[in-house]
């Protein structure tokens, strides 16, 4: 620093002038230069970002509106109706009846057939036209559908209604065959795995029992001892044979308790049972619940026979 009064210069810091004793004054530094005579860094200047105009939204009449939110309401409303549609095939497929189910319930046993007639507006005969039908299993009347549906190619009737009667000419049993739950596949509905036979709880009633198993009954067995036995048919591929294996899962209901008695399975054999269909019988023959697994297996798989003989 130089003192303005003597013309000394004078360190920096210093309040007054050592030769003069006057009192310094401090350099007006630049605003670019520190108390110490170093540049000072300079911020870069931000850049602008270029100005974009705002879209200016498009204002809508009255008239549009309303035509957008009548097309909104429409279309929400085809979507739930798509949604419902979707629910009731669903549920009607697992769970609903055809009129051969209803019919087949409404049948009296330990009535005459006349008033069955009556009470279905069916008509029962002796034979069909079908022959096939006829060799199936013994009865004493038959009633088929005229709806038709196919069974591995063939035309079948969707449902057949079989009545046996005793020595007074009174009804002692009533047979029901859906054969739409054959119509994808005559082995029946495919599965992930073999049913347990264990699953089914003593004492669940029936809509419970098809909840379980997700199947519908393709036969259905009613007697005059107040039982009615309920047949589900399904197939799965073992994983260990390599091939599909088809099994009877049979449910044995109380008529009065309309409650699980008793569950047994029996397997099909596959060879046998086609044969049986191209001569004198369907695949719905195997289906008997009292028979013996001996009877509907040949000599060549003896394991199905020990398998398909167990109850519980």
């Amino acid at each position: 620093m130089i003192c303005k009064k003597c013309g000394s210069e004078c360190p920096d810091g210093n309040i007054f002038c050592e030769a003069c004793g006057a009192e310094l004054e401090a350099p007006v530094l630049p605003d670019n230069v520190d108390d110490k005579g170093r540049m000072k860094k300079q911020a870069k200047p931000k850049k602008e970002k270029p100005h974009k105009p705002k879209k200016e939204k498009k204002q809508r009449t009255p008239e549009e509106k309303a035509a957008l939110k009548k097309k909104l309401k429409a279309a929400g409303v085809c979507l739930l109706l798509i949604v419902i549609v979707v629910v009731v095939v669903f549920l009607v497929q697992i769970f609903g009846t055809s009129d051969g189910y209803n019919a087949a319930q409404s049948i009296p046993v330990g009535r005459n057939v006349a008033y069955a007639e009556s009470e279905t507006g069916l008509t029962f005969s002796e034979k069909s036209e079908n022959g096939m039908i006829n060799n199936m299993t013994s009865f004493d009347y038959i009633c088929i559908s005229e709806k038709t549906t196919k069974v591995s190619g063939s035309e079948q009737p969707q449902w057949v209604i079989l009545l046996t009667v005793g020595e007074d000419d009174l009804i002692t049993a009533v047979e029901y065959y859906d054969f739409t739950q054959l119509k994808l596949n005559w082995k029946g509905r495919k599965m992930a795995e073999m049913l347990d036979q264990n699953s089914l709880e003593y004492g669940m009633s029936i809509k419970n029992v098809n909840k379980k198993l997700g199947l519908k009954p393709y036969y259905i067995k009613r007697t005059i001892s107040n039982d009615s036995t309920y047949c589900y048919r399904y197939y799965f591929t073992d994983p260990e044979q390599g091939y599909d294996r088809s099994y009877n899962y049979f449910v044995e209901f109380s008529d009065v308790e309309m409650a699980v008695k008793n569950v047994s399975y029996r397997e099909i054999n596959y060879a046998a049972t086609i044969l049986a269909a191209g001569e004198t019988a369907s695949p719905a023959s195997d289906i008997d619940p009292e028979a013996s697994a001996d009877e509907n297996t040949d000599e060549e798989n003896p394991e199905e026979t020990e398998e398909g003989s167990e109850e519980t």
